[in-house]
């Protein structure tokens, strides 16, 4: 095998992050004996041409604008923009600048990989697939992780995960647990069980209230379990922050309440805990390629839960399998129009995506969640006028 090669020179110091990633993958492919083209460039009009999959997993200007608008929004009285959704990591109004990016993107890719899927993991998902897909006439699927918090659930019931079946269904960060089944038998009532039994003792435990638990929302927190009183289905993944009620968010004591020590994920201690993750995490990749340290030793290779390349695999090797993605509706979901992208369980093979079908959602989430939540993405609309 010969040694991967590297083109696009990097010209300036504050290109450092993307060198530290090409060198990560170049040392990868050498430890590992892939024979790969690693290739980086600052310019992507530069890396599109023949390009049959672009993964888009870009954070403009980081979260320093997200900083900002949480700050606006705290002037005008709302706690960290998060009761009423005014600053969100996942859109807000912060959305502007990722669908400006993605706008960009996707006129570049229609001039140079017409043919080419966008995988679309950029927040925020919703907004930007469903932007891109007015607008563009690019292939796309937006991929998350999210959905594979039920298993969280799973293991806390004791449930051996191989014979648990989940359809978690809904927008990206707006998904339920729609269905939930155990040996072929509703799990529900487990859950149920567990609420009844165990839920105080849980909450109480050191494990509840590790503050490390704040770098994930935490899928049996009080206020994820009230919203499932609330609207008959669990709230999965980053839908505990994002679908659960305005009045858990109002204010640090009341999240603490409802989301444990600290006061969960976004929090003023949680988010600064997860950003401060962020920092640590870049100086490690940047010590890895400074001391010459084996990459494979740092990260072993193991499974992964992201779809990236199992969706790249089954589309190009006919590999099929089940993910859970975005993809527009086509009649999935009862009351969504059809050329709005939902989060789903879809068949993927050598001829492309097959969406399965959901039916009807409760009531209660279709009515006051789903739908005020789509109300508020189709006003990006007007935005390509103003892009």
């Amino acid at each position: 095998m010969t040694s991967p090669t590297i083109t696009g020179p990097l010209q300036e110091p504050r290109r450092k992050p993307l060198q530290t990633a090409r060198d990560l993958a170049l040392a990868y492919c050498r430890e590992s004996g892939m024979k790969l083209e690693i290739s980086a460039h600052m310019d992507r009009r530069e890396a599109l041409p023949g390009a049959q999959y672009v993964i888009c997993a870009v954070k403009v200007g980081g979260y320093g604008p997200l900083e900002k608008e949480r700050e606006i929004a705290k002037m005008r009285g709302f706690y960290r923009g998060i009761g009423d959704r005014v600053s969100c990591y996942y859109g807000g109004i912060g959305a502007y600048h990722q669908i400006h990016f993605l706008e960009g993107l996707a006129r570049d890719m229609e001039e140079l990989c017409p043919d080419a899927w966008l995988i679309q993991t950029a927040n925020p998902v919703f907004e930007g697939t469903n932007y891109i897909a007015r607008h563009y006439g690019i292939r796309m699927a937006g991929v998350c992780h999210g959905h594979n918090a039920y298993k969280e659930i799973a293991a806390e019931l004791g449930l051996e995960l191989d014979k648990v079946n989940a359809e978690v269904v809904g927008f990206n960060h707006c998904i339920w647990l729609n269905q939930f089944t155990y040996k072929g038998k509703n799990a529900y009532p487990l859950l149920d069980q567990w609420i009844q039994e165990k839920a105080e003792s849980y909450w109480a435990g050191e494990r509840y209230l590790d503050p490390d638990r704040v770098f994930s929302p935490d899928q049996l927190s009080r206020g994820a379990i009230e919203t499932y009183r609330l609207y008959g289905v669990m709230p999965i993944g980053d839908t505990v922050r994002s679908g659960t009620p305005w009045w858990m968010h109002t204010d640090f004591e009341e999240k603490c309440k409802w989301f444990g020590k600290n006061g969960g994920f976004d929090s003023e201690i949680g988010w600064k805990s997860y950003l401060d993750s962020k920092v640590d995490m870049q100086s490690r990749l940047e010590e890895i390629v400074k001391s010459g340290k084996s990459v494979m030793e740092e990260y072993r290779p193991s499974g992964t839960q992201e779809q990236h390349i199992p969706l790249i695999d089954s589309l190009e090797n006919g590999t099929e399998r089940i993910l859970t993605l975005n993809v527009p509706n086509n009649g999935s979901i009862e009351g969504i129009p059809d050329d709005i992208f939902v989060e789903i369980p879809v068949l993927c093979n050598a001829n492309g995506i097959h969406n399965m079908k959901i039916g009807k959602l409760p009531y209660k989430v279709m009515n006051q969640v789903i739908l005020p939540r789509l109300a508020a993405a189709q006003s990006i609309k007007i935005g390509r006028a103003h892009v």
